[in-house]
């Protein structure tokens, strides 16, 4: 498959760096690219010499979110429910095949982590951030509730309270915040997220492999065992929060430049 909006390397043996390429200054995200990441989350599973996985977007921006003048979103009145409900789900889909990799997952963010870059990180392993990093999720402040199944693995690595803070205030946090939450484990100068995300492969690659890749889901199953069961409608729910006035409004404001 040739990919226009995901990049994979393999620098050495065992390792493979996946490059996000956004569109605009922000690293903004597409349905495109989701489409790619799944598919690349899927080529990487098939080959299972890639036991570690660097995630990264461009040089200063992980990605700000999704790109609302995509005509899935900025033309979504025009689209029945059951075609929004088929648009929308590569996002769950994506972070769940992500999430599910046999590799363990180090992404290296640098700049913004918005929306759908959070939601995606979240899905991750490990997270490497600059200092400089704003993390936030304002999803709501534009009429729109969090989704991608990200809500439950945010209250699996922050707890609740604060992902009541990040999600539902909309509080943007710094990188140095994010790390003492617990969603952020290595924190570096700007412009080193990458390195030091390669440094972390480059343990994660001495480890023996198969107690590695039982330790990874032993975990995985131990934190998110229930999350599923708690969100497997948020798809749903975003589709008739997309539905309201205040999406509409929040939509129309943000194309107007307000």
């Amino acid at each position: 498959m040739i990919m226009q909006h995901v990049e994979i390397t393999r620098p050495e043996q065992g390792l493979a760096v996946v490059h996000m390429k956004g569109a605009g200054r922000f690293n903004l995200m597409s349905y495109a690219m989701l489409h790619e990441l799944w598919a690349a989350a899927n080529q990487i599973q098939s080959e299972p010499d890639i036991r570690v996985v660097v995630v990264t977007g461009s040089e200063t921006q992980f990605s700000a979110g999704m790109n609302l003048k995509q005509p899935e979103v900025k033309g979504h009145r025009d689209l029945s429910i059951e075609q929004r409900l088929a648009i929308h789900s590569i996002g769950a889909r994506a972070c769940a095949v992500w999430e599910g990799l046999d590799a363990v997952t180090v992404c290296a963010i640098e700049g913004y982590c918005l929306g759908g870059g959070l939601a995606f990180s979240a899905a991750c392993d490990f997270r490497v951030a600059a200092r400089d990093t704003t993390f936030g999720a304002p999803e709501l402040l534009n009429g729109m509730s969090m989704s991608w199944q990200s809500l439950p693995r945010l209250v699996s690595l922050i707890g609740a309270a604060r992902t009541r803070k990040l999600v539902m205030l909309a509080e943007n946090i710094d990188a140095g915040t994010a790390e003492k939450w617990g969603f952020v484990d290595n924190l570096t100068e700007p412009q080193g997220a990458l390195s030091e995300a390669m440094n972390i492969a480059g343990r994660l690659l001495k480890i023996p492999a198969a107690p590695l890749r039982m330790t990874k889901h032993a975990i995985g199953t131990a934190a998110n065992a229930l999350n599923h069961a708690v969100s497997f409608m948020d798809l749903e729910q975003y589709v008739v929060s997309q539905s309201t006035e205040a999406h509409g409004h929040a939509l129309d404001a943000f194309f107007k430049g307000r």
